[in-house]
């Protein structure tokens, strides 16, 4: 089990990886947007909406890197203070009754708000902005998805593993 949850590990953390790349991708199409607008006078819907496009996708991508590496946000004034084995604990009750529930809500009822989006053909309000709205929308079960098959790895690898000092999960041998 704890390899299949190291594995589901190893390619979150290449999304994770390039979800960070499409940042960089995203600030270059700013840089570029802002230059044709502001010297040039030239506005491009287009490329106006593949700015909202990357940022969606650089967003939705990366949060189940962030779960993974314990970026997210959490009452640490009070975690902190617990022994491990009461970490452990909080953390797995916290995955099984919260998170695992949420996010297979969140990808059932995201999936059919992609479908219902796709069958309707939705695009850009924007005249002239792009297509396959449904794409971005496409992203929410995506995400949902990684981040419910991250939480039952982490689950897997805090049920039987040791945490570090700093509460991150040693794997062991």
């Amino acid at each position: 089990m704890r390899s299949v949850a190291q594995s589901i590990e190893r390619v979150i953390t290449i999304i994770g990886r390039l979800s960070s790349w499409s940042m960089a991708i995203l600030l270059i199409a700013i840089v570029t947007q802002v230059t044709l607008r502001y010297a040039y006078g030239i506005t491009n819907t287009a490329l106006e909406d593949s700015l909202w496009y990357l940022f969606a996708m650089s967003l939705v991508l990366g949060l189940s890197y962030t779960m993974m590496e314990d970026g997210h946000v959490r009452v640490d004034f009070v975690y902190q203070k617990y022994s491990d084995k009461m970490k452990r604990i909080v953390d797995l009750v916290g995955i099984i009754l919260f998170l695992i529930p949420l996010y297979a809500f969140l990808l059932w009822h995201g999936w059919d708000f992609t479908v219902k989006a796709f069958l309707r053909g939705e695009s850009s309000p924007n005249p002239g902005g792009m297509p396959w709205l449904w794409l971005v929308k496409g992203l929410l079960p995506l995400s949902c998805l990684l981040l419910l098959i991250e939480s039952i790895a982490k689950a897997i690898l805090i049920a039987t593993g040791k945490r570090h000092k700093d509460g991150r999960i040693h794997y062991g041998s």
